[in-house]
C-alpha cells in the first residue's frame, strides 16, 4: 500500500512513525511524501493528527484559543505506574509556566522570561561567545581531527547559558545528562524500564533547579535566575518559587540542547555542499543567511505539539475536540507552496528566513536570537581558522531517538594543518 493510499481511509497513516529507524535516519523523504499525500493525517503509531504544511502550521501557532500548548511538553508516551512513582518520589513539582501554558498566563511569565533575551543583552554576550568559541578551537582542535559536537557543539551553548543563569561551568555533564532523560522520556518512547530511569533523572534535575532557585532567594546575585526568582510583573505579581523553578529547568533543556543540534546540522550541512563552506570561508557576509537556511533544511526542532480545544478543520480535515497535535516542522520548511526546489541548500536563498523552526505567535521561541548568535559565530570563526575543514567519512550519524528533537550525536571532522 502506497503512503496516500494509507490516507485515504478517514485521513489515517497507520504506517507513518517519526519514532522508526528509517524516520530517524532521514525523516524527509517521509515528510515529502506525507505533505504531499494529505495535509493533515492521524497516525496509529503516537497518536496524533500529523499536520504537514508551512501555512497550517503558520496559522495553528497563532491561534492559540483555538489551538492549545497544553500537550507541548506531555510525555509522547502516557508514564507507567513505575515512572509516575518515581517522579512523585523524587519530588517532581514542574507546573506549565512558557511552553505549555496558553496566553494570558504565558504572556505574564514570558515577559518576566524575557528580560534575559532582549536584543541588547543578546548582542552584549558576543565578545564572551567569540572568546569561548576560540578557546575550544585553540584548545581543542589540535592535531588534524576532532568530533565537531563533543568538541564544540556540545559545551558552547551550555556554557552560554551557564553565564546568563549564574551556574558554574563544572555542572555541564549534570545538566546534558537531565536534558538527555527529558528527551527520552517526553519526546520519545522508552520501554518500561527506560521510562523509570528516565523518571529518576528528570526528577534529580528538578530538584537541581528547585535547590538553584531557593538558593537565589536566600542570596540574590547578578545573574538572571535572581532576576527570575524576585521579578514582578505591571501589578506587583512575582512568580512562586515552583513557578520559577519550572522556568529555569525548562531553560536549562530548550536554552542548550536545540542549540547543540543547531550547530551539528549546520556543519554538516556546510560541509557535505562543499561550495557553499567555500563561500562563506570567503565572505562571512554570507553566514547569517546561511544560518537561516540550516533552520529552514534541516532544523534542530523538527516537530512540535498543540491539542485541540475544539472540534475544527485543518487543510480542509475535519479533526475532533481533544486532539493532538504533530506539527511536522521538517514537512513545512520543505514546502514547495513557499520555498521553491525545498530540497536543495541555498545559502543566498531569499526568504529562508521564512522558516517556522523557532515556532510563531506567542511562543515564538524566546531563545531564538542567541541561537542565532551562537551559530553565526561558531561558523564565522571556524571558516575563519580552518577553511579546509571536511566530513571525516564515518558512516551515517546517530539521532537520539525523539519526535521533536534533531541534531548529530557526533560529527567527525578534519583538516590540514599549517
Amino acid at each position: 500500500m502506497s503512503l496516500a493510499e494509507s490516507y485515504a481511509d478517514g485521513a489515517r497513516a497507520p504506517r507513518f512513525d517519526p519514532l522508526s529507524a528509517e524516520y530517524l535516519a532521514d525523516p524527509y523523504p517521509v515528510l515529502a511524501r506525507a505533505r504531499e499525500a494529505a495535509p493533515v493525517f492521524y497516525a496509529d503509531s503516537i497518536d496524533h493528527w500529523v499536520v504537514t504544511r508551512h501555512g497550517d502550521i503558520r496559522h495553528i501557532f497563532r491561534n492559540p484559543p483555538l489551538f492549545s500548548a497544553q500537550n507541548a511538553n506531555a510525555p509522547l508516551r502516557p508514564p507507567c505506574a513505575h515512572a509516575v512513582k518515581a517522579l512523585t518520589d523524587g519530588g517532581w513539582r514542574s507546573v506549565p509556566t512558557l511552553a505549555n501554558v496558553d496566553p494570558p498566563e504565558h504572556t505574564r511569565v514570558r515577559k518576566i522570561a524575557n528580560a534575559a533575551f532582549t536584543p541588547r543583552h543578546v548582542a552584549a554576550l558576543e565578545p564572551f561567545i567569540r572568546d569561548l568559541v576560540a578557546r575550544f578551537c585553540e584548545d581543542r582542535f589540535r592535531g588534524g581531527g576532532t568530533d565537531l559536537i563533543r568538541s564544540l557543539a556540545w559545551d558552547l551553548p551550555v556554557l552560554v547559558l551557564f553565564k546568563i543563569l549564574g551556574i558554574p561551568d563544572s555542572e555541564v555533564e549534570r545538566v546534558k545528562t537531565g536534558s538527555w532523560n527529558r528527551i527520552i522520556f517526553v519526546y520519545g518512547r522508552p520501554d518500561d524500564d527506560e521510562q523509570v530511569r528516565a523518571a529518576d533523572g528528570m526528577a534529580m534535575f528538578w530538584r537541581y533547579a528547585e535547590d538553584l532557585v531557593a538558593a537565589r532567594l536566600a542570596e540574590p546575585r547578578d545573574d538572571f535566575t535572581s532576576a527570575i526568582v524576585h521579578a514582578a510583573d505591571s501589578r506587583g505579581a512575582g512568580l512562586t518559587p515552583q513557578q520559577a523553578a519550572t522556568v529555569v529547568l525548562n531553560l536549562l533543556f530548550a536554552g542548550h540542547e536545540t542549540t547543540t543540534g543547531l550547530l551539528g546540522n549546520a556543519f554538516r550541512q556546510l560541509l557535505s555542499h562543499r561550495a557553499a563552506w567555500n563561500d562563506v570561508c570567503a565572505d562571512p557576509g554570507l553566514v547569517p543567511n546561511a544560518v537561516e537556511e540550516v533552520l529552514r533544511l534541516d532544523s534542530s526542532v523538527i516537530a512540535w505539539r498543540r491539542k485541540t480545544t475544539a472540534a475544527t478543520e485543518i487543510g480542509g480535515v475535519p479533526v475532533p475536540s481533544g486532539a493532538n497535535l504533530l506539527l511536522a516542522l521538517g514537512a513545512a520548511n520543505r514546502d514547495p507552496r513557499v520555498f521553491p526546489d525545498p530540497d536543495r541548500f541555498d545559502i543566498r536563498r531569499e526568504n529562508a528566513r521564512d522558516h517556522l523552526s523557532f515556532g510563531a505567535g506567542p511562543h515564538l521561541c524566546l531563545g531564538a536570537p542567541l541561537a542565532r548568535l551562537q551559530t553565526r559565530i561558531a561558523i564565522e570563526e571556524l571558516s575563519r581558522r580552518f577553511p579546509s575543514l571536511r566530513l571525516r567519512d564515518a558512516g551515517a550519524p546517530a539521532f537520539a531517538p525523539n519526535v521533536s528533537f534533531r541534531g548529530p550525536l557526533s560529527l567527525p571532522v578534519v583538516w590540514e594543518e599549517a
